[in-house]
């Protein structure tokens, strides 16, 4: 195959046979040639494609390689490869080359990707081009190129490499091509290091679902408190039980054949891994046999004892499949008694605890670091979940510089021999900072070696322009400050975890924001850029320009909070913020939904809501409905209006769809921090129709406290996002409505909870 490139107009293809050319400009000197096999694979026809394309818009005039003209690429399996010995059967599996013959240029790899790394390192290496997320790319303006003789190799450090988001387009899998990740891809994009069914992780109520199978066999689910529970949010499986062990084995043998079967049908090799690991709760089995087997191998050796029994099996009939499993939560910590993981076992490593703001070298992310340490020497294949956001809800997105700490993170890894990242770093519209993190992520993946402050020198000078030094100032201006103040940030934070960056640095951090802005003010590209750097700091002062709403007798609602600049933030979140949301899939409720919530946010714009009789003549703090969160499954718990409520509002919570939401209704106070509760109770009887007060304790609030309704905790207030209530004793009442035959009998229709309002009550 041949596709030849002169170099004065747009691209036109011609199909003639087996031929595939791509002519452009007249049809005499060529300064540059692509061809391929004559036979090419779907993914040498993608990596022939996008060399031409880019050369197309990157090369004006010659193209020089050394003091050779008319330079001809060769892509893929090509005559050229073969001579030299690299064909991608000749290759370790994604290692790319880039190789100067002459006038010849090979670009080829191991396996079905390594081909398409060689062409997308040679553009952005050679050429300047650059993919910054889906939707933007920068390629140099196009002229003549002179290269020296080329001589360049590298294969990734990790094996496996994944970044999930969400709201990803059409466009999503060539990106993440292009930026080296390989856990998805079609043919045209060289297939892909998956995950076969039925899903990459909490899989075991995939394998037996506790809807279909616990009235019939209870035995096989998790033992709590005397009760068989199962199910994805409420119980796990009984790892002791022969009878789970066979009916998963059958399963997974199924599900192999599916996987192989589909990737047959797609032209893609088939998956490599099969997951096998606990559902996204805490509920293990406490039954005799799993106790005793607890006391001598751990909750982690019973999980693995069990994983490893079905894998055994598995690599009879299947010796090139690997079976995943969890090292996360009650599994995080190594077995004890001599387990290790079989040969064809990988323990995927989930780090829930550490400090995001930190290096994984500092104390504070000690015990994440030794455990790393741990599970490398108990098992062949260590996989790492790891993440780069926070996920309470409304403070995703705040800023936080862990950009510094990268370089160590990954070194770590590899040093550890990790052989496979997934990196949960959602959101791209609304992280902090996604573009950088996720080009230092990607890099890092590669080659953990790479100097990540210069990284981060070279983003901000690309991609910001004349803005970076201003906006790299800000990022390390965050950095000093945090390691001054000792500033932990998890991955579920309250608005308290913030507090390192006080008023003063949200002032100096406006100046660095501003100045960066004025230095690209007439670049419209460069300005959207810099003005969405600064969206989690204008989200932070948005968020702290509205405290709650306090109720006092004596003086008028203190419910007006102005503070510098705030007008700007809230006009810069108004218009820049959606049009940056605007190129994702679902754009238009995307929008809605952020700038609903900003809505509710700057609230001071909105009149109090009358005093209920009860507590008028009280000092309270109020926090109607719009104010709390739901942390239950999708369409569990909804905002909802309600005209029975005087808030007229209400967190609408459907009874029917677990049984922590029937009777006694609880709520208390919990301390994320110390992980204690600062009390609660629970009410076993329903007061009447409409809403009634409910007493839900008092208690001694904290910086990182939070108020929790029914027993499933799922309907929260984040009180620690309130500086204010730190420090107070507070007692707590919540308005509540149940409806439907569980709570009102002889009603019909479905029951659910409504939850308008909690007030929290001065001395």
């Amino acid at each position: 195959m041949k596709l030849c490139i002169p170099y004065s107009r747009p691209a036109k293809r011609c199909f003639a046979g087996a031929v595939l050319l791509f002519a452009v400009g007249t049809l005499f000197a060529e300064p540059y040639t692509v061809s391929g096999p004559q036979n090419a694979k779907p993914h040498e026809r993608t990596a022939m494609e996008e060399l031409s394309s880019y050369l197309g818009k990157r090369v004006s005039g010659p193209l020089r390689i050394g003091d050779k003209e008319g330079i001809i690429f060769r892509v893929g399996d090509t005559e050229l490869a073969a001579r030299h010995n690299l064909l991608s059967t000749q290759l370790p599996e994604e290692k790319w080359v880039i190789r100067s013959f002459g006038n010849e240029v090979l670009l080829n790899g191991g396996g079905p990707r390594g081909a398409l790394f060689a062409v997308y390192h040679f553009l952005e290496d050679y050429c300047g081009v650059r993919w910054w997320n889906e939707f933007e790319e920068d390629i140099p303006a196009a002229t003549p190129l002179e290269l020296p003789a080329l001589d360049a190799q590298g294969q990734p450090a990790f094996a496996f490499r994944d970044i999930y988001r969400e709201q990803v387009s059409p466009q999503a899998a060539r990106f993440e091509r292009r930026t080296r990740l390989n856990a998805r891809g079609g043919a045209n994009l060289g297939g892909a290091y998956s995950f076969g069914p039925p899903n990459f992780c909490h899989t075991f109520d995939y394998y037996i679902n506790a809807d279909k199978h616990m009235q019939d066999h209870p035995e096989w689910f998790s033992l709590r408190n005397g009760k068989r529970v199962g199910g994805q949010r409420h119980g796990q499986l009984c790892l002791t039980n022969p009878e789970v062990r066979d009916r998963i084995l059958e399963q997974m043998l199924v599900y192999i054949q599916k996987g192989i079967e589909e990737a047959k049908k797609n032209g893609v090799e088939p998956p490599h891994i099969y997951d096998l690991s606990h559902n996204d709760n805490q509920s293990y089995c406490e039954c005799d046999r799993c106790r005793e087997a607890t006391e001598k191998y751990g909750l982690s050796g019973v999980n693995l004892n069990f994983v490893n029994s079905i894998a055994v099996e598995i690599a009879q009939k299947h010796p090139d499949v690997l079976i995943c499993t969890w090292a996360y939560q009650y599994t995080q910590d190594v077995p004890k008694g001599g387990v290790r993981a079989a040969d064809n076992v990988i323990v995927r490593l989930c780090d829930t605890d550490s400090n995001q703001i930190s290096s994984i070298a500092e104390p504070d992310n000690r015990a994440y670091y030794d455990r790393v340490i741990a599970w490398s020497k108990v098992t062949k294949h260590l996989f790492v979940w790891d993440y780069a956001i926070t996920f309470s809800k409304g403070l995703t997105g705040l800023p936080f510089p862990s950009e510094f700490h990268y370089g160590d993170l990954f070194r770590h890894y590899r040093d550890n021999h990790v052989s496979g990242i997934f990196w949960e770093h959602e959101h791209p519209y609304l992280a902090d900072l996604w573009e950088l993190k996720f080009f230092l992520e990607t890099k890092l993946m590669e080659n953990p070696d790479l100097d990540c402050n210069q990284l981060i020198e070279r983003f901000m000078r690309e991609y910001y322009g004349p803005a970076g030094q201003h906006i790299l100032a800000y990022r390390k201006h965050l950095d000093r400050i945090r390691r001054e103040k000792k500033a932990f940030v998890s991955w579920f934070p309250q608005l308290s975890a913030f507090n390192y960056i006080d008023d003063e640095d949200v002032a100096e951090c406006n100046r660095l924001l501003d100045a960066a802005e004025a230095a690209v003010a007439g670049n419209p590209k460069l300005l959207a850029r810099a003005r969405h750097a600064r969206l989690g700091l204008d989200r932070l002062i948005c968020l702290r320009s509205c405290p709650a709403i306090l109720h006092d007798p004596a003086q008028k609602a203190n419910i007006v909070k102005k503070i510098p600049g705030f007008d700007a933030v809230k006009a810069r979140l108004s218009t820049d913020w959606p049009a940056w949301i605007k190129p994702y899939p679902k754009s238009d409720k995307l929008i809605k939904v952020e700038m609903d919530h900003l809505e509710k946010t700057w609230h001071q714009t909105v009149a109090p809501p009358p005093a209920p009789e009860r507590f008028q003549n009280s000092r309270y703090y109020d926090f109607p409905a719009f104010f709390l969160t739901s942390h239950g499954e999708p369409g569990q718990e909804i905002l909802v209006d309600d005209p029975e409520s005087p808030i007229g509002q209400a967190m609408r919570t459907d009874a029917d769809k677990s049984h922590y939401f029937k009777l006694p209704f609880g709520g208390g106070v919990y301390d994320e921090k110390t992980k204690k509760s600062l009390g609660g109770s629970e009410c076993a009887e329903v007061q009447g129709t409409g809403y009634h007060w409910y007493h839900v304790c008092k208690a001694k609030f904290t910086p990182t406290c939070y108020l929790w309704f029914t027993r499933a905790w799922t309907t929260q207030l984040r009180a620690g996002n309130y500086r204010e209530l730190a420090g107070k004793e507070l007692d707590v009442w919540v308005s509540v409505k149940f409806t439907g035959p569980m709570f009102q009998p002889g009603t019909e229709g479905k029951s659910y909870i409504w939850i308008d309002r909690a007030i929290l009550v001065l001395p």
